[in-house]
């Protein structure tokens, strides 16, 4: 079943699996990207980027998911998953404190993961305390 695009005063349809019409699916796209560049391209991004090259990092990657083997929102759910990844629980941006402090470390699998870095990455949850 198709949508209404949703970009304000459209009543066109949205295209198949989308949220906005032929017409506004591209430029939104655009912005999108650029919005996703843009993220990368940050100072805190750049330090993360390297951090997670470390051999440390990876490391005490395997050695937590090893002793924490399901995700943990997953799991506050009541279900059983795979945790496959490693969350700052609190964003590090940076800061070598929190990046290596394990009690702001989680499990978490990669959907549950995604989810949790768009919120904050696109909604700035997690930032200057915010939720």
């Amino acid at each position: 079943m198709r949508k209404l695009c949703c970009e304000p005063g459209c009543d066109d349809l949205a295209e198949p699996a989308r949220n906005r019409c032929s017409e506004h699916l591209a430029p939104w796209l655009a912005k999108q990207a650029g919005r996703k560049a843009a993220a990368k391209s940050g100072a805190a991004a750049r330090a993360g980027a390297e951090f997670y090259r470390t051999e440390r990092w990876r490391a005490g990657r395997l050695s937590f998911l090893a002793r924490h083997p399901l995700c943990a929102d997953c799991g506050s759910l009541g279900q059983v998953v795979a945790a496959t990844e490693v969350d700052h629980i609190t964003p590090h941006r940076g800061d070598a404190r929190l990046m290596w402090d394990r009690r702001n470390w989680q499990g978490l699998c990669k959907p549950c993961h995604s989810r949790k870095t768009a919120r904050e990455v696109w909604h700035g949850a997690g930032r200057d305390g915010a939720d």
